[in-house]
């Protein structure tokens, strides 16, 4: 059980019914009572992750969820709520200056092999209302590297009254993966696709068991021994965490989009990310040919 989660939530549940926030939640059903699974959602606001946490109740009084969280959260750059939650919660560390996303991938995988939970907001800063920013490549290189389930959340305010709204949709799991690379070599590029082939093959068996505890603790075990295969492979971690193809960040983006009200847009993408490396087929994409 997370005590943290069940010692605070109540001042905070209080704090949500009041007149700024009127906090709603749709889809609740489709929250699993056990993790790992990756939470990923829009960003509005200081306060998504407490309305994200308060919805995602019957999940969180029995495990632990983790948002990846920007460093200048600790410094305070975005408020007292955010170094609050920094503190007494815990985050994973994101660098975006550095554009590691090394760490915060290794860091996730530790805590879903656990039967955890991570949250994601891919659009790396908040945007303006009826806007849904580009995703950046961190959680489709997540996603492409765990068999963990994808929970698609939408946070925004209501035109009607102004409280926030969370619409929760249905757990999802990656599609199989469809390019391989030309960039690594030969010995590489065989390692790669023997790791890839396995994901994908547990992948696809762990999205047929049930998502009760026992099922969820099968998948917990399917992402230890995806990493275990990993390390015995001589595959590098940087590679391993850079398996996302181009199309996966809108896959996941559209599951998002769906769960928002009409009138929203979609930014257009930029060439690459800037807060994480961009697949390696746009690595092969941008070196010029000999």
């Amino acid at each position: 059980m997370w005590w943290k989660y069940v010692i605070f939530r109540p001042p905070f549940a209080l704090i949500s019914k009041t007149k700024k926030y009127r906090l709603r939640v749709s889809g609740s059903e489709n929250v699993p009572r056990y993790g790992p699974f990756i939470v990923v959602s829009n960003h509005q606001s200081s306060a998504d992750v407490v309305a994200i946490a308060l919805a995602l109740k019957p999940a969180l009084v029995r495990s632990h969820m983790w948002p990846w969280a920007k460093v200048e959260i600790e410094k305070g750059r975005e408020g007292l709520l955010g170094v609050m939650l920094w503190k007494i919660f815990g985050v994973i560390p994101i660098d975006r200056e550095k554009g590691n996303i090394e760490e915060p991938i290794r860091q996730s995988m530790k805590y879903l092999r656990k039967g955890e939970i991570i949250c994601v907001f891919p659009e790396g800063t908040r945007h303006r209302n009826k806007e849904l920013g580009w995703f950046e490549y961190g959680v489709a290189n997540l996603a492409r590297a765990t068999t963990a389930p994808i929970l698609p959340l939408a946070v925004y305010r209501r035109e009607e009254d102004g409280g926030i709204q969370v619409n929760i949709g249905e757990l999802f799991f990656m599609p199989p993966k469809k390019k391989r690379y030309e960039t690594l070599e030969a010995l590489e590029e065989r390692v790669e696709d023997k790791v890839i082939r396995q994901i994908d093959a547990l992948r696809q068996w762990g999205s047929d068991v049930a998502k009760d505890k026992r099922g969820m603790k099968m998948i917990s075990n399917m992402i230890k021994i995806i990493t275990d295969f990993v390390s015995r492979q001589e595959l590098r971690f940087d590679l391993f965490c850079r398996m996302a193809e181009s199309e996966d960040n809108e896959y996941i983006r559209d599951k998002v989009f769906a769960l928002l009200p009409e009138g929203w847009t979609k930014l257009p993408y930029p060439r690459a990310s800037a807060m994480h490396p961009r697949p390696l087929e746009e690595d092969r994409e941008s070196k010029p040919e000999k």
